[in-house]
C-alpha cells in the first residue's frame, strides 16, 4: 500500500529513531538531542555545491502575459 497512514520519527540525518509503524494504533515517543540538529545543519551547504549555476538556473519572464496569441497564416 502506497499511503498506509503510518507514523515514525526520523533523525535529522534521515535515519529512523522510531521505525515506521503502520496498521496498528500506538503512541510513539523519543528523546532527542537538539545538538544533533545543529550538527546536521552543517551538512547542508546552500551556498556551496547545491548552488551550481552550471546545473541549475532561475529564469524570470518579465513580459506581460496574455491569455490569447494571434497567429497569421
Amino acid at each position: 500500500m502506497l499511503a498506509n497512514g503510518g507514523s515514525c520519527i526520523a533523525a535529522p540525518d534521515g535515519t529512523w529513531v522510531v521505525e515506521p509503524i503502520a496498521e496498528t494504533e500506538d503512541l510513539i515517543t523519543a528523546t532527542i538531542n537538539l545538538n544533533y540538529v545543529l550538527q546536521e545543519r552543517q551538512n547542508f551547504d546552500a551556498a556551496g555545491h547545491y548552488s551550481r549555476p552550471d546545473v541549475t538556473q532561475l529564469l524570470l519572464n518579465t513580459k506581460r502575459q496574455s491569455i490569447i496569441d494571434f497567429v497569421d497564416k
